[in-house]
Formats: structure tokens, C-alpha cells, sequence
């Protein structure tokens, strides 16, 4: 808030400054999800931070709001209430998943997945590794123009010319552009991407935004992808 004092980031339990992370933590997407349940926005969520605006037109009443919103979780998370009681809308979306569940096993559940992965790592990676660049994006865009494109599954993009920008929210940073093509040296990319994924498959509602790939019913990631590179 000292650099910008517009933005507010706050932190969750779960990973330090350094990057490290604890046994125990609450990922961010669940506070997120209770404060958007009583109409507060949050900007940005992370894996353990949430950012906010306060812009112009932002008075201490809205302000207030949010700290009354953070209140409520911690009081509600404290009592270890029920999901069907916390996050009615959440509950909603698949009750016999989250039959009898409550806050603390769900975010004992993410927070455990994501250690399994070793997120810090992987996204240090992720992003120190570049995807090989064959066409730009507008030598891409004419092959779609032309047909020369087709749909797979997300989990077989290694060794495939990406037809669109791939880019998951969080953390909103585009992974793939149109054009490249991830391999065994950028692999991390796609291993990042499967991670996040991963989230949504095992928790119902909590499905990453992955923009460039589209989620079906079944949980699957498509992407679409060159059909004959030989055309190029």
C-alpha cells in the first residue's frame, strides 16, 4: 500500500515471503468466495493473497465493509461451520460433494494439493521457462483462417503449435501466445496450467479460468491447436 495507495494486498495463511510453504494455510480462493457471496470484489486472488482497489469514489463505508467481511470468515472458520452454512452458493453448485463438509477440511484439501504440487517451485519455473517460438501470432491467426486448426485436450499441448494465448486466472499472466509451442524445455508451462486444473477436478467450484482453453461439463480443458504444422 506504501507503493500504490489505491491497491491493498492481503495475505492468507499458507506461504511466507520467501515463498515457503506451511503445513497448515487457507488458500485465498476461499476467502474470496465468501466475500463475493456478500457482494465484496476482489480484484485479484492468488494462491494466498487477494488484492483490492480502492479507487476514487471509495468512502470508509465500503472499507469497512470488507474488514466487517474479513471479520465474518475468521469468526465462521473459527467455528468450523458447514459449507451448506458458510457458502450456500457453493454448496449449491454440488451438494452431494459437499454433503457434511466443512471450511476446515475444504481448505485443509487445497492447501494440501497445492504442497503435493510444490506451487512456489513450479511457478518459478513456469515462468523462467519461454515456449518455443514457430509462427507469430499473426502467421497463427492465418492458419486459422485457413482451417488449419484443431481441438485437444489440454494435458496433450507438449509438442503442439498453440493456436491461441493461453492464460490462467489466477495469476492473469498470458503462459503461451499464439504460435508456440511448449516443449520438454518449457514443459513447466504445461505442468503449471495441469496443476490449476487440478484444483477445479477435485474441489467442485473452484475450477481455474484458464483463458484460450474452454471447460466442459466433464472437467476437461480443450485447446485449440495447429492441425499440420508441415503447412507452414
Amino acid at each position: 500500500m506504501y507503493l500504490d495507495p489505491i491497491k491493498v494486498t492481503i495475505l492468507t495463511p499458507g506461504m511466507n515471503a520467501q515463498g515457503e510453504m506451511a503445513d497448515e494455510g487457507i488458500p485465498a480462493a476461499l476467502v474470496a468466495r465468501f466475500l463475493d457471496e456478500r457482494g465484496v470484489v476482489v480484484e485479484k486472488t492468488g494462491p494466498y493473497n487477494l488484492l483490492f482497489l480502492f479507487s476514487i469514489g471509495i468512502d470508509k463505508t465500503k472499507a469497512m465493509g470488507l474488514l466487517r467481511g474479513l471479520t465474518e470468515f475468521k469468526r465462521a472458520y473459527d467455528l468450523n461451520l458447514r459449507i451448506k452454512n458458510m457458502l450456500p452458493d457453493l454448496y449449491a453448485e454440488d451438494p452431494d460433494f459437499y454433503h457434511n463438509m466443512r471450511i476446515q477440511d475444504l481448505a485443509r484439501g487445497i492447501h494440501s494439493l497445492i504442497r503435493q504440487h510444490d506451487l512456489p517451485a513450479l511457478m518459478l519455473q513456469a515462468f523462467a521457462a519461454l515456449p518455443e517460438m514457430v509462427l507469430t501470432p499473426h502467421q497463427m491467426f492465418q492458419q486459422q483462417v485457413k482451417g488449419n486448426v484443431e481441438t485437444i485436450e489440454l494435458n496433450q499441448l507438449e509438442g503442439r503449435i498453440s493456436a491461441s494465448m493461453i492464460l490462467p486466472y489466477p495469476p492473469g499472466v498470458p503462459v503461451v501466445m499464439p504460435g508456440e509451442r511448449i516443449t520438454r524445455a518449457s514443459r513447466a508451462v504445461l505442468d503449471f496450467l495441469l496443476m490449476l486444473c487440478s484444483i477445479g477436478v477435485h474441489y467442485p467450484g473452484f475450477e481455474t479460468d484458464i483463458h484460450g482453453a474452454t471447460l466442459t461439463d466433464d472437467k476437461r480443458y480443450l485447446v485449440r491447436v495447429m492441425r499440420d504444422a508441415a503447412a507452414v
